[in-house]
């Protein structure tokens, strides 16, 4: 396996806004290239963090309140990140994660309206100081995700209100604008290949500085 430092690359992204795709193909490509490469996804990726998954997503839960499912995502978070994804950085790996905690500062701070002092707080707990080297955000103007999603049979989140759903876009696009050194923003519209060349060139520049 090729050495490399460890790096920590999340995608984000609202639902239907290619996001896991190009996960999915900068893993192939990273491993490929003879990398030790990791990815998760979120919820999810340990067994506990499956279940509680489960229980996030299942459309019978429409009765959750915001608050209890801010602290389901951070418990799941938590597990994988102890389980998985610390140990692997700690071997200088490299680990994708398809959602992260900016992923529940969209959805459920904006989204849902939580405070963000309230979300900071409790990641400060379940997550620490594990930040990502990168954060690549796909937006997708929502129109389209919809589309993309119209055969798909809908999990809790996936069946919520378009204003919700405007929420977490925009919210998305803060973060990216109040961190634009951490986050590359991505033009959901434009072609697989094309964005899968965007993310590679970001991708070589991170392995580059950490020859």
């Amino acid at each position: 396996m090729k050495s490399a430092r460890p790096l920590l690359i999340s995608f984000e992204g609202i639902d239907g806004s290619g996001k896991s795709t190009q996960c999915k193909m900068l893993y192939h490509e990273l491993i490929d290239r003879g990398f030790a490469v990791h990815l998760y996804r979120e919820p999810g990726g340990t067994r506990i963090s499956e279940k509680i998954r489960n229980i996030l997503l299942d459309r019978e839960n429409m009765e959750m309140s915001p608050v209890t499912e801010m602290l389901l995502y951070f418990a799941s978070r938590n597990q994988l990140i102890s389980e998985k994804v610390v140990p692997a950085l700690k071997k200088g790996e490299i680990v994708l994660l398809d959602r992260f905690v900016d992923s529940t500062i969209a959805y459920q701070g904006y989204g849902r309206n939580l405070s963000l002092e309230s979300i900071q707080k409790v990641a400060d707990v379940a997550i620490g100081t594990v930040i990502p080297d990168l954060t690549i955000l796909v937006d997708t103007p929502l129109e389209t995700a919809e589309d993309r999603m119209e055969d798909r049979d809908l999990d809790r989140l996936e069946a919520e209100n378009v204003e919700f759903k405007l929420r977490t876009k925009n919210g998305y696009l803060k973060l990216a604008e109040a961190d634009s050194h951490r986050f590359l923003v991505l033009d959901g519209r434009d072609s697989i290949d094309s964005l899968k060349r965007t993310v590679l060139t970001r991708i070589d520049q991170l392995l580059d500085s950490s020859v």
